[in-house]
C-alpha cells in the first residue's frame, strides 16, 4: 500500500500485478504532490501485463524523473544533520485586536494585529520560535539543528498566533519531505502559508535549510553565523555592516507620573526590529543608569534610532509615556565615540546618551582607521614632514589638538582559551580603543590562533592616553571575554609580543598577543597640549563598589601613609640625636637654608629630586624612598604582603579584615571631621575662655612679626626645637598646637554636652506630636 512504482518494478521485475495494484504504486510515486492527479490522468495501461516491460516503457518517459525525484536519496541509511535557520515571514493574516495576546473577534478586521511564532517539527523533533508581538512581518533569523535518519521524513513550519491565557491560533502551515531539497548546499526559500480549509493570503515564510550527511559539518569560517547564506529569493537579505554601541548614563528632570511627584522610569532603544530595555530605577526623577547596550546595524535596516522613556507601572497596568526622541545614526563617524545630551519632546527631561559605530562588514568599504599596507609607507612620509620637529613654528594655535598619528598592526593571538567549550575553539576578534576612537577586527571562526594582520591609523590628540585592546569570543547574543592588554601610547615604538591580562588588567590570563606599533607626532604640539584639559574618556566605565577594590586602595593609601610616617621616624631620630654626627649636620644645614632661603630655591630643589631620580634609575643611585623609608617599617610591609599572598583566608576570616578596614577608615574620617570642626568653633566663640585666648596670641604673634623678620623668627624656633634634647635629655616633647585644638569640643561632643530642661522638653515633645498627626493624616 505504501511502496513506490520504481520500488514494485525494482523487486520483482518478472512478476505479474493487477492493475489496482500497478495503479496504486504509480500514485505512490507522487504522494504529498500537486502532480497525483496528472499522474492517474497519464496512465495509459489497462487489464494485466507483463511488469518488465511496464517498467521498461515507464523508465523511458519522462514521468519517471518526477515520479524518482522525491524518492532517489531512500536507499541512504545513515544520518543526516538539518541545519534550518527561520528567517522571517511577511503579510500573515491577523488574528487578533491589539496584538498583545487577547482575541476580541468582535473588533474590526483592519485593526487586528498578531502575536506570531512558528513551530518547527522534523520527524519527532520538535523547536519554537520567539514570539514577536504586534507585528504581521516578524523577523525571527533564529537557528536551529536536527539530526534525521533518513530523508523521509516531512518538515513542518507552523505559524501560531500567541493568545495569553487562551490556545494559540494556527495562521499556517507549510509542510515538505526533506528529499525535496538539496544535499551539501545552502539555499533560501520563500514559500506561501496555508492551512485544512484552503483559505487563501495567510501569509508566506522564508527560511534557510542545509542537509548534510556530515554530521561534523560547521558553516565555512568565513561566514558569520548570525547571517542567512545568500541565494537568489525574491527576498532581500540582510546584511550585517555594524555594531552600534550606546551607553546610557543618566536621565534629569524627567516628568513627575506617580502621585508623590516622582517616578519609576526606565529607557527603551529601537532600531529596525531591534529593542533593548534598560532596568527600572524606582521614585526618581534624576536617574543615572550607566548601562551598555549593543544593537546590529544591517544594510538594509532604518537609520532612525527610536529612544523612549517610560515609567513603569506595577500590577500590569500600561505603563505611563514620559518621553521620546529620535537619533539619525547616519550622522555618527565610523569607529568616533559621541556624547549627546537629548532633549525629550513635550518636556519630558534630558537624556545623557554616549553612541560609538563600529564597522565589521569587509566587504564594504575601508574603515576611516584602516589601512592598507601599501599605503603605509606614504602615510609615514606624509606625517613624518607634518610633524618634524624642525617645523615647530609652522602650525596655527588651531592645530594644537592634532598632536600626531598612532599606527597600531593587529598581527595574530595565539593559545587562546576555549570559549566554546563543546567544539573545543572560539570565535575570536579585537576591540582596538584610543581615546574615543573604538575599532573591530573581523572575526575569525573556529580558531585558538587567529591571524588577522589589520593595520589601523588613529589620530592622537595627547600622547599620554593608552591604547587598550580586548579579545573576545562571539556568540550569537552576547561577547565572551578572552583576554585584554593595556600600553602607554608613548611606548609604541616596536613590536609587543604580550601575555594577555584578566579583565581587571592584575593578573595574567591565557594566551599571547602580537602586535606591532609605531607613533609619530610633533614635540611641541604635545607639550602644549599636556597643559591643557584632558579630552573626557567617554569608553570608561566607573568601577562598582567590590571588597577587592577596596581593599586595594585602602593598602595604597597605607603605603603612602607609610612613606610619611618613615619620614617622621627620620625626623624624630634627627630630633633625639640618637646619631649624634646625624643631627648635628642636620642642625647645621638648617641654619644654612633659613639664613641664605630665598623663592627660587624651591622650584631648584624639586628640580634637583628628579634629576637624582633620574641617575639613580639609570646609574644605579639608593633613591630618596630608600634613604627615607625605615628599614623596620620595610620589613614589616613585605611581611604582611607575604602572609596575605600566601594565605588562603576563609569567608570569616575575609569579613574579619573588611569589618577592621572599614574601621580604620570610621576612625579616620571621625579624626578629621573632629579636628576641623574644632578649628571652627575657635572661630564662633563656642568655649569664650579658649577664643579669647587664641585672639590674645593672635594679636601677639602680629606685633612681633610686625617688628621682627620672619627668617630669624624660623630660625629661633627650629635651633630650640633641635637643640632641647641635647641640654635637657629629660625633656619630653610637647605639641603646644595639637594639645590647644584637643581642648576643644567637636560638634558631636557639643549635642552630646548640650542641657535639655523641662520647658525645651515639653516644646519638643509637641513639635514630635504635631508631626505624626499630619503623618497619620
Amino acid at each position: 500500500k505504501s511502496i513506490t512504482f520504481i520500488e514494485l518494478m525494482s523487486s520483482a521485475p518478472n512478476k505479474t500485478y493487477s492493475l489496482d495494484s500497478l495503479r496504486r504504486s504509480w500514485n505512490n510515486s507522487f504522494k504529498g504532490s500537486s502532480k497525483t492527479k496528472v499522474a492517474s490522468e497519464v496512465w495509459p495501461y489497462k487489464g494485466e501485463m507483463d511488469s518488465q516491460s511496464l517498467f521498461e516503457e515507464f523508465v523511458s518517459s519522462p514521468l519517471s524523473n518526477k515520479a524518482n525525484k522525491g524518492k532517489s536519496s531512500t536507499s541512504k541509511v545513515e544520518p543526516y544533520r538539518v541545519e534550518i535557520t527561520v528567517i522571517s515571514s511577511a503579510s500573515l493574516a491577523s488574528r487578533d485586536s491589539n496584538g498583545v495576546g487577547s482575541p476580541m473577534p468582535w473588533s474590526n478586521a483592519a485593526d487586528r494585529l498578531s502575536d506570531p511564532y512558528c513551530k518547527i517539527k522534523v520527524g519527532l523533533q520538535r523547536a519554537r520560535t520567539k514570539v514577536c508581538p504586534k507585528n504581521l512581518n516578524p523577523l525571527w533569523e533564529e537557528k536551529f539543528s536536527f539530526v534525521v535518519e533518513t530523508l523521509d521524513e516531512t518538515i513542518r513550519f507552523k505559524v501560531m498566533d500567541y493568545d495569553r491565557g487562551f490556545r494559540d491560533d494556527l495562521i499556517g502551515y507549510y509542510e515538505m519531505k526533506l528529499s525535496f531539497f538539496p544535499l551539501d548546499d545552502y539555499q533560501t526559500f520563500a514559500e506561501e502559508l496555508t492551512d485544512d480549509s484552503g483559505t487563501e493570503d495567510l501569509g508566506s515564510i522564508k527560511f534557510s535549510i542545509h542537509i548534510s550527511s556530515d554530521l561534523s559539518h560547521t558553516p565555512p569560517p568565513d561566514m558569520d553565523e548570525r547571517e542567512v547564506p545568500r541565494s537568489t529569493s525574491p527576498f532581500q537579505e540582510k546584511h550585517l555592516t555594524g555594531i552600534l554601541s550606546i551607553t546610557l548614563v543618566e536621565a534629569s528632570n524627567l516628568r513627575p507620573m506617580n502621585k508623590d511627584g516622582s517616578s519609576d522610569p526606565y529607557c527603551k532603544f529601537k532600531l529596525g526590529h531591534q529593542k533593548h530595555k534598560s532596568k527600572v530605577l524606582r521614585r526618581t526623577l534624576d536617574p543615572v543608569w550607566k548601562e551598555r547596550f549593543e544593537i546590529r546595524v544591517y544594510s538594509d535596516s532604518s537609520s532612525i534610532l527610536e529612544i523612549s522613556v517610560y515609567d513603569y507601572e506595577e500590577f500590569g497596568f500600561s505603563d505611563n509615556f514620559i518621553g521620546s526622541i529620535e537619533v539619525d545614526i547616519v550622522e555618527f563617524e565610523e569607529s568616533k565615540t559621541y556624547k549627546k545630551e537629548l532633549e525629550l519632546e513635550k518636556n519630558g527631561g534630558r537624556l545623557v546618551c554616549i553612541f560609538n559605530l563600529s564597522r565589521i562588514d569587509e566587504s564594504s568599504a575601508d574603515s576611516s582607521c584602516e589601512i592598507s599596507p601599501d599605503d603605509l609607507i606614504d602615510i609615514r612620509k606624509t606625517y613624518a614632514m607634518s610633524y618634524n620637529p624642525l617645523n615647530y613654528l609652522t602650525y596655527k594655535w588651531e592645530d594644537v589638538e592634532d598632536v600626531g598619528v598612532l599606527i597600531v598592526k593587529i598581527i595574530k593571538c595565539i593559545d587562546l582559551p576555549e570559549a566554546d567549550t563543546i567544539i573545543g575553539s572560539s570565535d575570536p576578534f579585537c576591540f582596538i580603543e584610543v581615546e574615543n576612537t573604538r575599532v573591530r577586527t573581523p572575526t575569525l571562526y573556529k580558531t585558538q590562533d587567529p591571524v588577522w594582520n589589520k593595520q589601523f591609523k588613529f589620530n592622537i590628540k595627547d600622547i599620554h592616553s593608552t591604547l587598550n585592546i580586548r579579545v573576545f569570543d562571539e556568540e550569537k547574543n552576547k561577547y565572551n571575554f578572552l583576554g585584554c592588554v593595556k600600553l602607554p601610547i608613548l611606548e609604541a615604538h616596536t613590536i609587543h609580543r604580550c601575555l594577555l591580562k584578566d579583565r581587571k588588567l592584575e593578573r595574567v590570563g591565557f594566551g599571547e598577543i602580537f602586535l606591532e606599533t609605531e607613533l609619530i607626532y610633533n614635540p611641541l604640539r604635545a607639550a602644549i597640549k599636556t597643559l591643557l584639559p584632558a579630552e573626557e574618556n567617554l569608553l570608561y566605565e566607573e568601577p562598582k563598589f567590590k571588597r577587592n577594590l577596596f581593599m586595594q586602595n585602602f593598602k595604597r593609601v597605607y603605603a603612602l601613609s607609610t612613606v610619611v610616617l618613615s619620614l617622621g621616624l627620620w625626623a624624630q631620630r634627627i630630633y633625639n640625636w640618637e646619631n649624634k654626627a646625624k643631627s648635628a649636620i642636620a642642625l647645621l644645614l638648617y641654619i644654612l637654608v633659613v639664613v641664605s632661603f630665598e623663592l627660587y630655591m624651591v622650584p631648584m630643589f624639586a628640580a634637583f629630586v628628579i634629576i637624582y631620580e633620574f641617575l639613580a634609575r639609570w646609574v644605579g643611585f639608593k633613591s630618596f624612598e630608600t634613604w627615607i623609608m625605615n628599614a623596620d617599617l620595610q620589613e614589616q610591609v613585605s611581611k604582611e604582603d607575604e602572609i596575605e599572598d600566601g594565605e588562603d583566608f576563609s569567608l570569616t576570616a575575609k569579613m574579619k579584615m573588611v569589618m577592621g578596614v572599614c574601621q580604620t577608615v570610621q576612625n579616620s574620617l571621625d579624626l578629621v571631621a573632629s579636628y576641623c570642626e574644632r578649628i571652627k568653633n575657635v572661630f564662633n566663640w563656642t568655649i569664650p575662655f579658649l577664643s579669647f585666648m587664641a585672639a590674645s596670641v593672635l594679636i601677639s604673634g602680629t606685633v612681633i612679626l610686625y617688628f621682627l623678620p620672619l627668617r630669624w623668627l624660623v630660625l629661633a624656633w627650629g635651633i630650640n626645637k633641635l637643640t632641647v634634647k641635647l641640654r635637657n635629655p629629660e625633656y619630653e616633647e610637647n605639641q603646644e598646637l595639637l594639645n590647644f585644638l584637643c581642648r576643644l569640643p567637636s560638634d558631636v561632643e557639643l549635642n552630646q554636652m548640650r542641657v535639655i530642661t523641662k520647658e525645651s522638653s515639653k516644646r519638643g515633645a509637641a513639635i514630635n506630636k504635631a508631626v505624626k498627626s499630619r503623618w497619620h493624616k
